[in-house]
């Protein structure tokens, strides 16, 4: 299919890398010419609307519902259905959907973007993606409304911030009281209290290795989505207001681990 892929940062280059090598004709634009261009096989255009020219579907892989509103505003999609696979939230959804437009964003961070494993939450009209989607990852059809994967990736997302939370005061427990923080994951590994994304994420924390597979500041705008719909959740805004500290001392842009900083400020 010819694809027009808006959007090639962590997340969007490799899925695009991705669909090179599934055999699609990839047309990509991103801000920063230089990140499109690491989209070997790909033709990289100077604006959206050259990118989106004659393409069968449109995928938006961008930062939030502003640089997708931005990248769409004046293209004309013409008879492309658009796959808006960036976590936008609700209300950007609502705001932007027009056409042929297929809600779908995705589960997963960087490593499995690279190894085409990503969870594909598809809501609307989205067969005609299946050939995009099946070269990034696998689909989860949430039915024909869409808004349905934003609301599915908030519930997601909410379980994958509170989790890491948890893991840094653990880690941060564990330092205060001059226990190594790895004992810890040593003796809850095989047993039920086990998550392996703690230990991923915990082992991240212990090294202070904060190579982004997912940065802070997009965690924490992920964040401020599930908030802004759910006033009776007070842990998210606790998770939020932990990521700003960290981000006001220079980890925006390290993996969302880095909120563990916010406790050694």
């Amino acid at each position: 299919m010819r694809v027009a892929l808006l959007g090639t940062g962590l997340m969007g280059a490799p899925m695009g890398r991705n669909l090179v090598a599934a055999g699609h004709e990839v047309h990509a634009w991103n801000r920063t010419r230089e990140r499109a261009e690491s989209v070997d096989g790909a033709t990289v255009h100077d604006t959206p609307a050259e990118a989106c020219a004659g393409a069968e579907v449109v995928v938006t892989m961008l930062s939030d519902g502003d640089a997708v509103a931005q990248a769409i505003d004046g293209v004309d999609l013409g008879d492309a259905v658009w796959a808006q696979m960036s976590t936008i939230g609700i209300e950007a959804t609502e705001r932007l959907a027009r056409g042929d437009f297929v809600d779908a964003p995705v589960l997963g961070s960087t490593p499995a973007a690279e190894q085409g494993v990503l969870t594909v939450l598809a809501s609307g009209p989205w067969e005609r993606c299946r050939p995009v989607f099946d070269a990034v990852g696998k689909t989860i059809d949430l039915g024909p409304e869409a808004g349905a994967g934003q609301r599915t990736k908030l519930v997601l997302n909410h379980w994958v911030l509170a989790l890491t939370e948890s893991v840094a005061e653990t880690v941060l427990l564990a330092e205060h009281l001059g226990i190594d923080p790895a004992k810890f994951f040593e003796i809850i590994d095989g047993g039920a209290m086990f998550a392996p994304y703690a230990k991923l994420k915990g082992t991240n924390m212990i090294e202070r290795s904060y190579e982004p597979n997912f940065s802070l500041k997009l965690a924490r705008k992920d964040a401020e989505l599930i908030a802004e719909v759910a006033d009776d959740l007070p842990l998210v805004r606790l998770i939020s207001e932990r990521m700003a500290v960290a981000i006001s001392v220079g980890h925006g842009d390290d993996d969302f681990s880095a909120i563990v900083e916010a406790g050694r400020t």
